[in-house]
């Protein structure tokens, strides 16, 4: 058993359902129950007794779970290692993101990094572009768009599925739009042309001309309170769209696709606390790249 299996078994066994492991792991239910499934297999016995509301261990389970929270805690005493040596990481640290980013991923990143590093705090600054990472007025940024000087640190965190989104009132009032006509005769809500030019030529693969745009904002909670309200056609982030019932997708097929990036200056990248904070959030996204990953 690799850690990797081990943590999906020790999820499972501390919360007792399949949605509060997976919540615990940042994956969707489905992945949990995958994943007991093939280790299950691998070891020809039943780790787990199921009954309709709960999972409990069973005999080998038991047996085994000693040993797996030993290795849990030789893991983490590694990663502790790893992150920061015999430094013990401490102060503030300045993140620089969207607002949608910091409520979807980074606040989550923040509680993980006060239960574990109670000593380091937080600066989170909302902006579409790089905070002047360069003069370090902030320590790291996360964004949507890769920056383009050489000498930041820059790593892919995640890639996130953008789809349209519209109200059932606004398609009652335009109709359905129709794939391929470049949404002649629907409003738009788009992220201004500077910030995201390339929407500007093809919405989630639809080509536009002259599209009949009613409302720009660079704060993408907004463009989707806005959908919300029927004022159009919004380009949004599906993981925050569809927590929304009132919205629907619209051409499920057609999707955009954005990379989030980390970038933080190459003098900060040994510094503990600096260390620490990238440790939680790619723990945060890893969880967008697993269920991406999904058939």
């Amino acid at each position: 058993m690799n850690w990797d299996d081990a943590r999906f078994f020790l999820a499972l066994a501390r919360c007792g359902t399949l949605r509060k492991a997976a919540g615990e792991l940042n994956v969707d239910q489905a992945t949990v129950g995958r994943r007991i499934t093939a280790l299950e297999d691998s070891l020809g016995s039943k780790l787990f007794v199921r009954t309709p509301k709960a999972f409990s261990l069973s005999a080998l389970g038991e047996a085994l779970l000693t040993h797996v929270i030993e290795m849990e805690n030789a893991v983490s005493a590694i990663n502790r290692k790893a992150i920061h040596g015999d430094e013990s990481p401490s102060g503030n640290v300045v993140i620089t993101t969207t607002d949608t980013l910091a409520e979807a991923f980074v606040i989550p990143a923040i509680k993980m990094l006060r239960q574990q590093y109670p000593e380091i705090t937080v600066s989170l600054l909302t902006a579409v572009n790089v905070y002047d990472i360069s003069y370090r007025n902030a320590d790291l940024a996360i964004r949507g768009v890769r920056p383009e000087e050489d000498t930041l640190v820059v790593k892919r965190l995640a890639t996130i599925e953008m789809g349209l989104y519209a109200t059932q009132d606004y398609l009652d009032r335009k109709g359905m739009p129709v794939k391929g006509t470049q949404l002649q005769g629907h409003d738009l809500l788009m992220f201004p042309r500077d910030a995201v030019p390339r929407h500007w030529a093809n919405f989630c693969g639809e080509s536009l001309t002259s599209p009949n745009v009613v409302m720009q904002s660079n704060s993408q909670l907004l463009l989707r309170s806005a959908t919300l309200q029927g004022l159009g056609i919004g380009l949004l982030s599906s993981f925050l769209a569809d927590k929304s019932p009132q919205l629907i997708r619209l051409f499920p097929e057609s999707k955009d696709w954005v990379d989030i990036w980390l970038v933080l200056h190459p003098d900060l990248q040994r510094a503990a606390k600096v260390r620490a904070v990238i440790h939680v959030l790619e723990q945060v996204f890893e969880g967008v790249n697993r269920q991406e990953l999904l058939p």
